[in-house]
């Protein structure tokens, strides 16, 4: 059929094993994102003929694509059926469900989430294996979606990265975002070249997605695709689902190498206690309703392929597919993190250090001064969406025991500030900041009051980061020790909302491994400007650092 891949016929086995009846457990050795099937078996303990004189409620939170024939197999059981539970199933982003277990949170009893990946990165943050009562209730693959008179041509996601008008989504909570990537880096294999290749298409792509909002989610992109053209990457499942009301005709495509697949992998994640066991035998009666024949035609129905892959029925979607697997899990966490920070424009609240040594000569001017240079050399750097903020600190400086003073609040840099844009008023605040200079270093208060404003007003579609620029080390006895502020950030850091620390050591004088400890207690970098004429390079490497996503 024009528009669709032209792989071989080939039923193949999906990108983890497909479902079981035992339970299994995820962990994680040695390396990111290396997930292993290990662990022991469990039987289900049924409840057959005996009847349930008490229902036990249970929470199951799934991915909102499959969210509603979960319900309506959960509906269509009996209570025997599920182990005499009652499941509360709620549509749910797998992305929030697994930032809560990771954090321990508001977390469910059973997880559906729309990948296996998602499950990886649940238990690299925890450290604690995950059982699984099923490795894959559906699947459906990737597509590019186009109007029917308008399918590209493409031989490998590699070249699909690089269509004119691709839509892609975010990468940040969404797996299908990433699949086209996933599925070039299954292309590249172990070959170095071919995965450099994949990692410069994602540039010119990344700075496009970084304007665009609406994108996130599917129907918003086929919408706007079936209004404007060009191309799309959603599921399957999405597009057949879509196509059932929409009045343009749409068509899935994929390359001859195949396509990247979600599988739906069922998750028990019951906090350990008393009902964590009981909650295993749910999940695997659970496994068991959706694996029914009810079950497959209604998920077929929706437009999910079973567990093994198999195409749709009646020719709808794209038909026989090979799956791809990714050759080296490491090379492809990296490689999505760069894009996922690439996506996304920055919101940073910069710290200046205006303690009395920051006035201390520096060649032709001082320290400060510099500064002030680099940070109006930086301020040109960002796009008009990026948000920035300022504050300057020394000890006392806000007065009483409040070591910093907002300058200028975190704001996007083309917004209209009393007849001036912010990126304006954050150049006039920076050339005050040698009026300030005096006292001592007031730097721990300082970073974790910045590291909460920044929480506080976390934004998921920037990157939302604190950069530090200080010459010296935290001179306020009244502060906390460094040990508390290292293991506060630590334990209010949220892997759904992170904050990363940038810091900047100016000249030796700085503390250098202290700085580095705060940065790297929040996922972040630290730089040192060793002599005054590399403090506007290092601040600008700084600005454009965005490592810890």
């Amino acid at each position: 059929m024009p528009g669709r891949h032209s792989a071989p016929a080939r039923h193949s086995v999906p990108n983890t094993p497909s479902s079981s009846t035992g339970l299994a457990k995820y962990g994680v050795i040695a390396v990111v994102l290396v997930i292993v099937v290990a662990g022991g078996v469990y039987a289900a303990q049924k409840a057959f003929g005996a009847g349930c004189s008490d229902l036990v409620s249970y929470s199951v939170a799934a991915d909102p694509a499959i969210a509603d024939v979960v319900k309506q197999v959960v509906d269509h059981s009996s209570a025997e059926d599920l182990e005499c539970a009652n499941l509360e199933v709620t549509a749910t982003d797998s992305s929030s469900v697994s930032a809560a277990v990771s954090m321990g949170g508001d977390v469910p009893s059973l997880w559906i989430p729309d990948s296996a990946l998602w499950v990886g990165k649940t238990v690299r943050a925890t450290g604690s294996l995950v059982d699984l009562a099923s490795q894959s209730v559906a699947s459906s693959p990737a597509v590019i979606a186009a109007r029917k008179d308008e399918v590209p041509f493409f031989d490998s996601w590699l070249t699909a990265l690089q269509l004119k008008g691709l839509r892609i989504g975010n990468p940040l909570s969404n797996t299908i975002s990433d699949a086209a990537i996933l599925g070039a880096l299954a292309e590249a294999g172990t070959d170095t070249d071919a995965v450099d290749s994949v990692s410069a298409a994602l540039v010119p792509i990344a700075q496009a997605q970084a304007a665009t909002r609406g994108e996130a989610d599917p129907v918003v992109r086929l919408d706007e695709m079936t209004t404007d053209g060009g191309v799309s990457v959603v599921s399957e499942q999405t597009l057949v689902e879509y196509q059932k009301s929409a009045d343009t005709e749409l068509s899935p495509t994929a390359p001859p190498t195949g396509s990247f697949f979600l599988n739906f992998p069922l998750a028990v994640t019951e906090p350990a206690g008393d009902r964590h066991e009981s909650a295993k035998g749910v999940g695997l009666a659970l496994a068991e309703a959706l694996s029914s024949q009810f079950a497959l035609s209604a998920l077929s129905d929706a437009g999910f392929r079973a567990p093994d892959n198999a195409p749709l029925s009646e020719g709808r979607g794209i038909g026989d597919l090979t799956p791809l697997t990714i050759a080296d899990q490491q090379t492809a966490e990296a490689t999505l993190r760069r894009y996922q920070v690439l996506a996304l424009p920055s919101r940073t609240l910069v710290m200046e250090d205006v303690s009395g040594s920051m006035g201390y000569s520096a060649g032709a001017d001082t320290r400060i001064g510099l500064t002030v240079q680099a940070s109006n050399a930086g301020n040109k750097l960002f796009p008009d969406n990026a948000a920035m903020g300022l504050w300057a600190f020394s000890i006392g400086l806000g007065g009483g025991s409040q070591d910093y003073r907002e300058l200028v609040p975190i704001r996007r840099l083309d917004e209209d500030v009393n007849g001036s844009s912010q990126r304006n008023l954050l150049v006039q605040q920076t050339g005050t900041l040698p009026g300030l200079v005096g006292g001592g270093t007031g730097l721990y208060d300082t970073a974790l009051a910045a590291f909460r404003e920044v929480k506080e007003g976390y934004d998921p579609d920037y990157i939302n980061s604190v950069i530090i620029l200080t010459d010296g080390s935290n001179e306020d006895p009244g502060s906390v020790s460094l040990d508390e502020l290292l293991s506060t950030l630590r334990s209010e850091q949220d892997s759904s909302k992170p904050v990363i620390i940038v810091t900047i050591g100016i000249t030796d004088d700085a503390d250098a491994g202290v700085l580095q400890q705060i940065s790297a207690a929040t996922g972040g970098t630290s730089f040192l400007a060793r002599n005054p004429a590399e403090i506007p390079n290092v601040f600008v490497n700084a600005l454009k650092s965005r490592a810890g996503r």
